[in-house]
């Protein structure tokens, strides 16, 4: 491969990975949003609308990194729609503390994935990654509020368990789907080139990764059984 074909691929793949990651923080905005309005306490309501809008705010960096690459926010995003869009139809929270497991857990498997993924990417896709995380301070509200839920419903922890086990398999099969679909992107995230055949076995190492890191993370969250 020519080293102008090659430098086109990688752009494409680093397309691909600001698309998704624009998607990603699209929804979780809605997902946040939602919820702010389903909280019953004032207190509530602001600290997830202020998550809410934070993610929404992403949007502008990435948008303005695609333009960079000759994309747009909108051609860069549509790929990635079908696949979070079925994670969150087959993830619908039916209760205010499901949807408080919801947001622990995507919140938590994206920095998660952040943290694994990003230093194997160039200092400036690192920092875009890292970047459309939440900052270290409202972070950690939907935790205090599940915990909150959980002391006044102790009897929700089984139910909520095997909901945030739910969440995770899901998750992990639509990320597996993502990443059979799009070799570039997958060869951007390993550091692999996509002919080597050692990208799936990476790919299967990052998700063994991120369902340890869960499991801890539910352990914290009083959900581990």
């Amino acid at each position: 491969m020519s080293t102008a074909r090659n430098g086109a691929a990688v752009r494409a793949a680093e397309v691909e990975l600001l698309g998704l990651v624009a998607y990603g923080s699209l929804a979780a905005f809605e997902r946040t949003a939602a919820s702010s309005a389903a909280a019953e306490s004032i207190a509530d309501k602001l600290q997830l609308a202020r998550i809410a809008a934070q993610r929404f705010s992403h949007l502008d960096r990435l948008e303005q990194e695609l333009v960079t690459r000759s994309s747009n926010l909108q051609a860069a995003m549509t790929p990635f729609a079908p696949p979070v869009d079925a994670f969150n139809q087959h993830t619908e929270p039916k209760t205010w503390s499901e949807a408080l497991v919801k947001l622990c857990v995507v919140g938590g498997l994206v920095q998660d994935f952040a943290s694994l993924v990003g230093p194997g990417l160039d200092p400036e896709l690192q920092a875009i990654l890292t970047g459309s995380i939440d900052d270290a301070e409202l972070a950690p509200a939907p935790g205090r509020m599940l915990a909150a839920a959980l002391a006044a419903n102790p009897d929700d922890q089984g139910r909520l368990t095997l909901f945030a086990r739910r969440l995770l398999g899901e998750l992990l099969s639509q990320a597996q789907r993502v990443a059979a679909r799009h070799p570039g992107l997958t060869s951007l995230i390993t550091g692999h080139d996509q002919n080597s055949g050692d990208d799936l076995a990476e790919v299967s190492e990052l998700m063994s990764r991120l369902a340890a890191a869960h499991a801890d993370r539910m352990i914290a969250l009083g959900l581990a059984q």
